[in-house]
């Protein structure tokens, strides 16, 4: 009886820890476990990945379930269920409780809100100038003074009192960006209303989605729900992350669209061949609409091409031929008919449609390829990095390069008004705690999961260095906020190290993974009144600005 009730026992836990990882419990009962994974295979993903292999047979077959509980086995796969779709839900509350309170402070347009914000308002009003490139409103365009004789609405001085810190402002019309995030912003206004909460309510609905993309992500990368809920915690800390999801600007959507991409392209590289064709037109998909915000999102989206052609290649010996695997023989026949579907017809379709307005106002095709042309110079011209006059002001005050955004060397300034004897501002900049660990995390879980073959390597990769080292080779002007879609990769690595460090540990290197959480948190509060716009006395405002490139 007693030998029977321990094999139930083990029985169950092994179900629980399959079901968890996707597997039904039909599938579970009828496979063996081993008690601990060799060390060998990493204790981060436990994925057994001889090499090359997964690319031909998918990860998800060459898969080792593990038992390792981070909370109360759960004796019901029904309640494990339960609980993954209750996660989401919280951390969406989450997000919202922490982004909605003073979203429509400042009232008035704030840096590109003047572009973004102010196009998407005359997206509503039906004004057929805001699509063109070369209107006297538009970005680069005319003078003030043509601007606003052709457009007096442009004029957002006269409606904003509180613009006076940035001289009389004309709000332009912005073309040299696909319409799709104007178009989300746009969305928000008919709802709401042109105005502060209107402008910027898409973007917070997007960041709280991006909060639970983290989690998905980190917990298709690592099937450790404590390095999932850790990774959402960790981005719901950071500054930038937490500025952008709050001001109508348009790289939170490219962000949230790029985590969805690849998050789809985490599921394609575990899928068997035979079965990665929806991956594959999910990740296509996501990343069309990423484009259709940014053209930045290129850069990801090409490396993501080159491992799909990669494995495509791995196929074509291993699915040819009459002794042929017939799950090759099928995955491959499915790769050369949706790989050029998923990576090129789908984006290319979806960067069409989201220009379907600018057609309905009577542009023709010609307009479209000379507003591409338009859009390809104006990345090209770009503009010069941050310079200090004589007379101690800056030009280009908030542009940076590429190798200062992980040192949070470089903030984007939003703006500033006075309240009696206060001051209220705004900084987009990231938690620099947080981010002075993502090179040495990256490092350290790279490293682990290379000597482990682990296929979720390259999804980190690409969404963290991929997404940042491009800058590197640009003249164009950069911002901090172009760091943005890497973040989330960075939160997933320090999740990674800091569980580690807890895992089996009980003495100091367990204690300074818990203080360096806490330190985060306690860094995000004492930032918090200069993300928000919570006004503060000079003094209190200069201890937070604590490096001289903060203040310039």
């Amino acid at each position: 009886m007693a030998r029977r009730r321990a094999k139930s026992a083990s029985e169950n836990r092994f179900t629980e820890s399959r079901y968890r990882s996707g597997e039904p419990p039909s599938t579970a009962r009828s496979a063996t476990l081993p008690d601990r994974p060799p060390r060998s295979e990493g204790r981060l993903a436990g994925l057994e990945t001889r090499p090359k292999q997964w690319l031909i047979r998918g990860a998800g077959r060459i898969e080792q379930a593990r038992a390792v509980p981070w909370i109360l086995p759960l004796r019901d796969p029904r309640a494990i269920v339960w609980f993954d779709r209750l996660i989401p839900v919280v951390l969406v509350a989450a997000a919202l409780a922490l982004y909605l309170p003073r979203l429509a402070i400042p009232s008035w347009y704030t840096f590109d809100e003047t572009v973004h914000a102010f196009t998407a308002g005359e997206y509503v009003e039906g004004n057929a100038d805001a699509y063109r490139w070369d209107a006297p409103c538009s970005v680069g365009g005319g003078t003030r003074e043509a601007c606003v004789a052709s457009d007096p609405d442009a004029d957002v001085n006269s409606a904003s009192e509180g613009v006076r810190w940035r001289g009389v402002r004309v709000g332009r019309y912005e073309w040299t960006h696909p319409p799709l995030g104007m178009q989300l912003i746009a969305g928000g206004i008919l709802l709401f209303g042109d105005d502060a909460f209107g402008w910027r309510i898409a973007g917070t609905v997007f960041g709280a989605i991006g909060i639970v993309l983290a989690y998905r992500i980190a917990l298709a990368l690592t099937r450790r729900r404590s390095i999932a809920l850790l990774t959402s915690g960790l981005l719901l800390l950071d500054g930038l992350y937490f500025v952008q999801s709050r001001r109508a600007v348009l790289d939170i959507f490219g962000t949230v669209f790029m985590m969805a991409a690849l998050l789809s392209f985490a599921y394609y590289l575990r899928s068997p061949p035979d079965r990665a064709r929806w991956p594959l037109v999910s990740t296509g998909a996501f990343l069309g609409l990423g484009i259709a915000v940014k053209w930045n999102a290129a850069f990801a989206s090409v490396l993501i091409g080159g491992v799909v052609l990669y494995r495509l290649v791995r196929l074509w010996p291993a699915g040819r031929g009459r002794g042929a695997d017939p799950a090759a023989r099928t995955g491959l026949r499915q790769h050369l008919v949706w790989v050029p579907i998923a990576l090129m017809l789908i984006p290319l379709a979806e960067y069409v449609i989201v220009h379907i307005p600018f057609f309905l106002e009577g542009y023709g095709l010609s307009d479209f390829v000379d507003l591409q042309r338009a859009r390809f110079s104006a990345r090209e011209a770009g503009l010069a990095p941050p310079v200090l006059n004589p007379d101690g002001t800056w030009q280009n005050r908030s542009s940076s390069r590429w190798w200062e955004w992980p040192l949070a060397l470089s903030p984007v300034y939003h703006g500033r008004f006075v309240e009696g004897d206060t001051v209220a501002v705004s900084y987009a900049n990231g938690n620099p705690l947080l981010y002075w660990g993502f090179l040495p995390a990256m490092l350290w879980v790279s490293r682990r999961w290379w000597r482990a073959r682990n296929p979720a390597l390259l999804v980190l990769l690409i969404g963290f260095f991929g997404q940042w080292l491009p800058w590197a080779l640009l003249s164009h002007t950069s911002f901090a906020y172009h760091f943005l879609p890497a973040v989330p990769f960075g939160c997933v690595a320090v999740a990674v190290a800091v569980v580690e460090l807890c895992r089996g540990n009980t003495g100091w290197r367990r204690t300074l993974a818990i203080e360096y959480v806490v330190l985060v948190a306690l860094a995000f509060a004492f930032f918090y009144p200069i993300h928000a716009y919570v006004p503060l006395g000079e003094h209190w405002l200069e201890i937070r600005l604590l490096l001289p490139s903060w203040k310039r």
